[in-house]
């Protein structure tokens, strides 16, 4: 499912209201996947030019074998 403030920014800037770089600029914010014992942000690669990556010492073993990006 696309958030509809996604849709609606891409749809601005097909349209020319919102230009492609205001466009990058808001989604630099945009989203996180909150999996209720971490938050994966789908978009550092983005902001930072690198992934996430995740250190858990003492994790539980069932929360290491969940996918991090769920539904990509």
């Amino acid at each position: 499912m696309v958030d509809p403030s996604l849709h609606q920014l891409l749809e601005d800037v097909a349209r020319g209201a919102t230009s492609p770089a205001a466009a990058l600029e808001r989604l630099r914010g945009l989203p996180f996947a909150d999996l209720g014992f971490a938050r994966v942000d789908h978009h550092r690669p983005l902001r930072q030019g690198f992934p996430e990556a995740v250190y858990a010492p003492g994790s539980r073993a069932d929360r290491r074998a969940r996918p991090p990006h769920p539904g990509r």
